[in-house]
């Protein structure tokens, strides 16, 4: 009897477990790409931060953790290119989870940060537990771009994680 009692009381134990929010966490993305020609052309980087890392340094298992959001994405293009860029779309995609849209700009402000418009549903816990985690930027340009660009992403991010406490 105490085997079913334990059993009936065990999804009320886990749904008590409170829930934590931190946006004490960020991740630096360093994106690159040549040979661009005038129109829809596409970055491509990693990031600096995997899930175990991230769940280290929140002090809690990655099994803890339940989401991981966005709450703005800045994006740094070298001076030199960016009078060429008319627009901004970030994106992530892995082996296993579809390309998915987290952030966009246009037009861009001829001075200042970048800061990106955030999509407000976006989740990237499924994307780092899988393999193949990489991080797009599509930009159109006005011009040949035949060198390198580069551009740096800095995401803040949300994460929310079971208290293991």
């Amino acid at each position: 009897m105490r085997k079913y009692l334990a059993l009936a009381l065990l999804p009320l134990l886990i749904a008590c477990q409170s829930t934590v929010s931190d946006n004490s966490q960020e991740l630096k993305v360093a994106l690159s790409g040549d040979m661009l020609f005038e129109g829809a052309n596409t970055l491509q980087g990693k990031g600096d931060l995997d899930l175990s890392s991230l769940a280290e340094s929140l002090g809690v298992s990655s099994e803890a953790i339940t989401r991981v959001g966005i709450s703005s994405v800045e994006m740094n293009i070298q001076q030199e290119n960016r009078g060429i860029v008319e627009s901004l779309l970030f994106q992530v995609v892995s082996n296993n989870q579809e390309l998915s849209s987290v952030a966009s700009l246009s037009p861009l402000p001829e001075t200042g940060v970048l800061k990106l418009n955030v999509a407000e549903e976006v989740n990237l816990l499924p994307y780092m537990k899988d393999e193949g985690l990489t991080y797009v930027l599509d930009l159109n340009i006005s011009e040949d771009h035949m060198d390198e660009m580069m551009a740096k992403a800095k995401l803040a991010l949300v994460v929310e994680y079971k208290d293991e406490k």
